[in-house]
């Protein structure tokens, strides 16, 4: 009756190093492959409201990996990681429609721009502690959602920003397959 399960009983930890590995046993890491290999057939096989979920769910994934990184491993209070979250979004749609950089390509490059900006933010915060870094996150916030609101060349103003379908291999995707890739 006993299965092998995800984490063997009695698994104690006596590193940080074995405390922090991502995949404990083999069976943990073969379903995770397994997971991402269905994922790519997902388009191909769901309804478009199951879909629409993921596409979804991957985005806030994405915007969760970029929070915990901050609070996570660093430890430090992050209020304003929606603007950085925003403006690596739009630097996406503008890189690659008025740019014309393939959305393959701007994405990364999209982050690349994000970091420096969060650079700029980051240098005179770098003294700061507790509730002043979490003021001073807060205030890049509204900098930043200032800037939105006032660089309509960058955003697209009242119409936004629109990227460029995404196309790889000379195979472009369109509708909820694009936004999914």
């Amino acid at each position: 009756m006993a299965g092998q399960t995800l984490l063997p009983a009695g698994d104690y930890r006596t590193t940080y190093a074995a405390d922090t590995t991502v995949f404990p046993t083999t069976t943990s890491r073969n379903m995770m492959i397994l997971g991402i290999v269905l994922i790519c057939f997902a388009p191909y096989v769901l309804n478009e409201y199951s879909l629409s979920l993921l596409i979804q769910i991957g985005i806030f994934g994405i915007a969760a990996l970029g929070l915990n990184i901050v609070v996570g491993f660093t430890g430090q209070i992050s209020i304003g990681h929606a603007a950085f979250f925003g403006f690596g979004a739009f630097t996406s749609a503008y890189v690659s429609s008025k740019l014309h950089v393939p959305v393959f390509f701007a994405i990364p490059l999209s982050g690349v721009v994000t970091a420096l900006v969060g650079l700029i933010f980051g240098l005179p915060a770098a003294r700061l502690k507790g509730l002043y870094l979490a003021i001073a996150t807060l205030a890049a916030q509204f900098i930043l959602l200032d800037f939105f609101s006032r660089a309509e060349w960058f955003t697209g103003g009242s119409v936004p920003a629109h990227a460029d379908a995404f196309s790889i291999f000379g195979k472009t995707l369109r509708g909820d397959r694009q936004y999914f890739y």
